[in-house]
């Protein structure tokens, strides 16, 4: 809806799994990590670990997160968010996204009616995760557009969920 650039398929994309290991159909997440602000370059500098343990940084770099960071990432702003202002923000961004896959020509009736379909558990899953996630925004600021979701799973970097009709796919 805002045109923003929220993620990049660089970053590997996979589905969204419940609490049984089901993918919750729509969601998208992907990984992320600390960056040098100066460089870009990854702090995780230990070669996969092929030494043994993480090489230390000499902790004179700024370290930024490479999805949320304004220059390496893609500017996303974090709101407070509550449950109640999540459910309403849920309801109205799956009609919006709904009427704007239905007058998209690109967009085939079933692809419409999978979105449909999908919406209430994306919804639900998302509301039972509420206490759990951090919410951001895109740079537009337009509280109407996408956000991304982002959880502590394992490790110290979050991860980034998405629903993925609410994106546009483009290939570069």
């Amino acid at each position: 809806m805002t045109g923003d650039e929220c993620l990049s398929d660089a970053f590997k994309p996979t589905p969204v799994l419940d609490a049984d290991g089901e993918e919750v159909v729509g969601l998208i997440e992907i990984p992320s990590t600390q960056v040098n602000k100066d460089s870009g370059a990854s702090i995780d500098i230990g070669c996969g670990n092929a030494f043994g343990e993480e090489a230390e940084a000499d902790g004179a770099e700024e370290k930024v997160n490479n999805v949320i960071d304004e220059t390496f990432g893609f500017g996303l702003q974090l709101v407070p968010m509550g449950k109640r202002d999540l459910k309403e923000y849920l309801g109205d961004y799956c009609k919006k996204v709904r009427q704007l896959l239905k007058d998209d020509d690109k967009v085939s009736g079933p692809e419409v009616k999978a979105f449909t379909q999908s919406a209430p558990k994306i919804c639900k899953y998302l509301l039972g995760q509420h206490a759990d996630l951090e919410f951001y925004i895109t740079r537009a600021m337009d509280p109407e557009g996408a956000m991304a979701f982002a959880y502590y799973g394992e490790g110290v970097n979050p991860k980034f969920i998405f629903i993925e009709a609410g994106m546009i796919k483009e290939k570069c």
